[in-house]
């Protein structure tokens, strides 16, 4: 039986929740998930979230750093309206009891990480997503906001050009319905899982983008995957690879070879703490120059008292497998991270389908540009997120003008491990024209088993295969390196291509 609620939001991180406790001010919201309420990217995220805090440092400072890092494709606007209205939100949190670390002073103690150039990185040790998503379920449950576990969103549902519900799968009734919404807000978290190697859980496999651009929406700068640097070699926790967070360079981490040899300060001036694609880029290169499987993050110079009370998830983890971090260096790889790219936007949250709106890694605000300035990620969605919930008092009741009914389901192939394996080989953070040629011939190849209708088993199989699709089309676009799209036949920036690259269906 069809469910109405005025709106729907799909997802439980930080975006998600914050336009949920924000929203319902304005009508009843309900949120669909497709595990448990905290699987999510946010409860992962170990940095913290970027905010001008710190007495040396300003809103024009943080803005250049953001437009500096993305490589002359961030949208200007949306960097100033996070970068001016992130602090005021960051201080709700802690308000609302997030955890936050503090001086004596009761001031935040403020971390560095790569791209910045002032402290300015709020941060719960290093457990900050965590802190931040068990605030926001408890805000959540306070205004009594209704999260649905076990949910897995099918497809959108567009009547007259406008979105004005979902098909869903329950996998508790194990059935098939509809949800009806005046307003859809997709929250559904980045796509790691397209990669054999991320450190997103297993949840992250592009949902929301996959089903946008199945409805006609605009998706816009695919290319732009964001390998972390450092994610420990050959350790993997329920699917995802273990995260060592870019703080520990902030606090002193040096990446060496393998023999022990310190290398950045040969990639970039800003040594160890450079941007995310400089230093993914430098530690496959000092891998494949040294015909080694890793390079090494070490921080074992640092008091051991200090590295244990500042990184006690990743000091803990890391003994659990072996490795003591107060003594020895850790191996690490680069892993897939984040998007950068995702469903186009407007500084409101506001696709190109009217009624439906996209938040966090999922959407494409453009303050990231071509590679996202670390922890601006959770900035990004808390200031859309609310500024999402300011937009949605305009919207009024949605008239649906034809009988909607649920399809039937349809089984659909299982293609997730050859695109994971096909994606790390062939689009990792050095690619190639012949490469990525290939793969798309590959992806079509798996795209086209997918008929019309609603394919409730390996849903997430599609999901991964048009995801994978539009990265590999949007790399073959842009004939130039930027950012985290490097590829060997255009090594240099082209102003021809100083724009983001916009996908969308039949066009």
């Amino acid at each position: 039986m069809p469910k109405k609620v005025d709106f729907l939001v799909v997802g439980s991180g930080i975006a998600g929740l914050t336009f949920a406790t924000k929203a319902c001010k304005y009508g009843e919201v309900v949120i669909l998930t497709k595990k448990r309420k905290a699987d999510t990217n946010t409860n992962y995220a170990q940095g913290g979230i970027a905010g001008v805090f710190g007495d040396n440092d300003s809103f024009e400072c943080h803005i250049e750093d953001t437009l500096n890092t993305g490589e002359g494709l961030c949208h200007r606007d949306a960097v100033e309206i996070m970068v001016k209205n992130g602090p005021t939100l960051v201080r709700e949190l802690y308000d609302m009891g997030c955890r936050f670390s503090t001086k004596s002073n009761g001031k935040f103690e403020l971390g560095k990480e790569g791209g910045h150039s002032r402290r300015r990185i709020v941060h719960a040790k290093d457990f900050t997503g965590w802190e931040i998503e068990r605030v926001l379920l408890e805000e959540a449950k306070r205004y009594g906001v209704v999260i649905s576990e076990n949910e897995i969103v099918l497809d959108l549902i567009i009547n007259e050009g406008e979105c004005v519900g979902i098909y869903y799968f329950d996998a508790d009734t194990q059935k098939i319905d509809i949800f009806f919404a005046n307003a859809i807000i997709l929250a559904t978290g980045g796509a790691g899982q397209v990669y054999l190697h991320t450190t997103n859980p297993p949840i992250a496999t592009g949902d929301g983008i996959a089903m946008a651009y199945r409805a006609g929406a605009k998706i816009a700068n695919m290319e732009f995957v964001q390998f972390h640097p450092t994610a420990v070699y050959n350790i993997k926790i329920d699917g995802r690879s273990f995260l060592i967070s870019e703080a520990v360079r902030g606090e002193g981490g040096v990446l060496k070879t393998v023999a022990g040899k310190s290398f950045m300060k040969k990639y970039s001036e800003n040594g160890n703490l450079a941007p995310r694609d400089i230093v993914a880029r430098a530690c496959v290169s000092e891998m494949l120059k040294n015909h080694s499987k890793y390079v090494l993050l070490d921080i074992s110079h640092r008091k051991a008292d200090f590295i244990k009370n500042r990184f006690p998830t990743i000091y803990e983890t890391c003994l659990r497998w072996g490795i003591d971090i107060t003594r020895e260096p850790i191996p690490v790889v680069p892993a897939a991270h984040y998007l950068c790219g995702g469903i186009l936007v407007n500084t409101w949250a506001e696709s190109s389908i009217p009624r439906l709106f996209a938040l966090g890694e999922c959407a494409c605000t453009g303050v990231h540009g071509a590679n996202r300035l670390a922890s601006n990620s959770l900035l990004e969605a808390l200031v859309f997120a609310t500024r999402a919930a300011e937009r949605i008092k305009r919207i009024k009741d949605s008239k649906i003008k034809k009988r909607i009914t649920v399809t039937k389901a349809k089984a659909g192939p299982d293609f997730k491990l050859a695109i994971k394996e096909l994606m790390n080989e062939h689009v990792g953070v050095v690619r190639n024209e012949d490469s990525l040629t290939r793969m798309q011939a590959v992806i079509e190849s798996f795209s086209c088993q997918f008929d019309k209708g609603i394919h409730l088993i390996n849903a997430e199989s599609r999901n991964v295969t048009d995801v994978a699709e539009m990265i590999v089309k949007s790399a073959l676009m842009r004939k130039e390196s930027r950012g985290l799209h490097y590829i060997r036949e255009h090594l240099k920036k082209n102003m021809r291509f100083l724009k983001d690259t916009v996908l969308e269906k039949g066009k």
